[in-house]
């Protein structure tokens, strides 16, 4: 998480500047069983949180700009070990979060992300991602962007 937070700054994003995501908010996803490691042997590649629960914060966009149902999968917090950009590790992590979606009969993916986040930005658009909309954490604004996974031949 410290690698994704120090690639963040060196971009000049302020996203993830303030202590979050913690040791603490990470222990509690794997506790509450929706923190994922991508490993190799015992070193860690990758986390994201991925959660079946919905994200009330996406409740500020209107209904009709999202492109999923109202049942989602969202993933939160993904990252990759630095020096293992460029990989495919990211791509991995999501493709992870949309067969637990689709083991639920769950469709609809939704994401959020910094506007200053290019990476996250291009594979979201690799992977056939929709821009929603703009919503607003206490950090600050994030583009909103969801992805129908039936449709889809990306994931």
């Amino acid at each position: 998480m410290r690698d994704a937070q120090r690639h963040l700054r060196d971009l000049g994003i302020d996203q993830w500047q303030d202590g979050y995501p913690s040791r603490e908010v990470i222990m509690d996803d794997i506790e509450a069983g929706v923190g994922y490691l991508l490993t190799n042997g015992e070193q860690i590649l990758g986390y994201a949180a991925i959660l079946l629960s919905g994200e009330k914060t996406y409740l500020q966009l209107d209904s009709s700009l999202w492109h999923t149902p109202e049942e989602y999968v969202v993933v939160h917090r993904l990252c990759v070990r630095g020096g293992e950009y460029r990989r495919g590790l990211a791509t991995e992590l999501m493709q992870h979060a949309a067969r637990i979606a689709t083991a639920h009969n769950i469709t609809g993916f939704r994401i959020d992300t910094h506007r200053g986040n290019i990476r996250m930005l291009a594979m979201l658009s690799k992977l056939g991602f929709e821009y929603c909309g703009i919503i607003h954490y206490p950090s600050g604004e994030r583009l909103a962007y969801d992805l129908n996974i039936n449709i889809s031949n990306r994931l």
